[in-house]
């Protein structure tokens, strides 16, 4: 489906709503996003988020349970899920725009009137979920929420979606009540629908469905704004862990919101890691063979962002690969990129902007996280910035994120501990390499 066209509006409710019109299409998607996620809770409720996202399709007033509301959303002919993030929440549902009018009012049942009916079912499901981040001995081996802890320290940013164990076994329906009513309601969502309907005539059958939906509490949601700059230097998460392999996190600080620090960022991560052709799976993987995985990513949140290296090691290759990777950063903080590798992520970067519109759950998503900001970067505005990139802006973003004095690096497999002395030498390299530059 290509988007011919979105706008937006607001309902008599105060919902934004975003119309995706596409004019020859067979599907809608529907969807509610929540300005809502793990960011927002505390020590004592963490995970209640996303335990809140799974008790959403228990059931409403409607539909009784789970299997009643699956059937009702299923009978559109496409699929209902959700997610929960660190700093939002999506619900959304899929089918075919012969029922879209049916599936608005079942969709707006889901959202406003669950009822959240067998909770020890639901709280069981998840703890099977979160034991799959633990091993036998019930250690934290899950390199994601071992690292964003240790990156965030004890900021909630650090919390992990998923939550704790302790937390998700006590959580109770008068919470989860109080949760929604806190987050879920018309003034803290947008409402998205993506169909072959003009806005015109879908604003009213959104109102119709959506508008008499009221916030039922003045409670706002607990964000604890970030605190500006780091205040330690690097923290090692060595976790020893029985297994074969290891996974390795390294994390730096990027920008955040959405602007043109994220998109000198994200450009910098192509360098890394666009295609087997990029530096790290083409030296790393394809030339050396040191991993059976390896990726960089850019996470922006409303503040601040981390820019993190994730790697899949044997046991046998981990004392070479830790080395290496470390040389690859200080390689591309020595020299600009060539210009053959500029030409290629600019026309690769400038391609999935160009695509956006064909993708609409990505462009949709985008319009909605520029409204949650508060901020604006269109499309056309980011795609000047890739186009108008220099090898220099990419040599100066490197050398801000890879010389931020505030690291974080997790390594989790057999005898991880006792590789302390390899990781902090090839940290400490990297610091003389900046040293010396500056000092030059």
């Amino acid at each position: 489906m290509k988007l011919t066209s979105l706008e937006h509006t607001t309902l008599s409710n105060g919902l934004k709503l975003y119309c995706g019109y596409a004019a020859v299409s067979s599907s809608f998607e529907i969807a509610i996003h929540v300005d809502s996620g793990s960011r927002d809770e505390t020590s004592e409720n963490n995970g209640i988020s996303h335990f809140l996202e799974h008790m959403m399709f228990r059931g409403s007033q409607k539909y009784p349970n789970s299997i009643a509301l699956a059937a009702a959303l299923e009978s559109f002919g496409g699929e209902t899920n959700a997610m929960t993030g660190v700093e939002s929440t999506v619900f959304w549902l899929r089918g075919s725009n012969k029922r879209l009018e049916k599936a608005l009012e079942t969709f707006a049942e889901f959202i406003i009137n669950p009822t959240f009916p067998d909770l020890e079912t639901e709280r069981s499901i998840i703890l099977q979920e979160l034991h799959n981040d633990y091993n036998e001995e019930d250690t934290l081996i899950d390199s994601e929420s071992l690292g964003m802890e240790a990156f965030f320290d004890e900021h909630p940013l650090g919390y992990p979606i998923i939550g704790r164990k302790d937390v998700i076994e006590k959580l109770d329906v008068k919470a989860l009540k109080e949760r929604k009513e806190s987050v879920i309601h018309p003034l803290n969502c947008a409402l998205s629908i993506t169909s072959d309907m003009p806005l015109e005539k879908l604003k009213p059958l959104a109102e119709s469905f959506f508008g008499l939906w009221k916030p039922t509490t003045t409670v706002a949601k607990n964000r604890i704004a970030w605190k500006s700059s780091f205040s330690r230097g690097t923290l090692l998460k060595l976790q020893n862990n029985s297994d074969s392999q290891y996974s390795l996190k390294i994390m730096f600080p990027s920008s955040g919101g959405m602007n043109e620090d994220v998109v000198h960022d994200t450009f910098l991560q192509r360098i890394l890691d666009d295609g087997i052709s990029s530096r790290l799976p083409s030296e790393i993987r394809e030339k050396h063979g040191l991993v059976y995985d390896i990726s960089a990513d850019n996470s922006s949140f409303s503040e601040i962002g981390s820019f993190s290296i994730d790697a899949t090691i044997s046991k046998d290759d981990i004392d070479k690969l830790i080395p290496k990777l470390f040389f690859e950063l200080e390689r591309i903080c020595e020299a600009p990129p060539s210009a053959e590798e500029m030409e290629r992520i600019k026309f690769r970067y400038g391609f999935d902007l160009e695509t956006l519109t064909e993708n609409h759950s990505r462009y949709v998503s985008r319009e909605v996280w520029n409204h949650f900001l508060g901020q604006e970067l269109s499309i056309e505005q980011e795609a000047k910035i890739v186009k108008e990139m220099t090898p220099e802006a990419v040599l100066q973003t490197a050398r801000r994120i890879f010389g931020s004095p505030h690291r974080a690096v997790v390594l989790v497999g057999p005898k991880a501990r006792k590789k302390r002395d390899l990781v902090e030498r090839s940290l400490d390299k990297l610091s003389r390499f900046f040293a010396i530059s500056k000092g030059a």
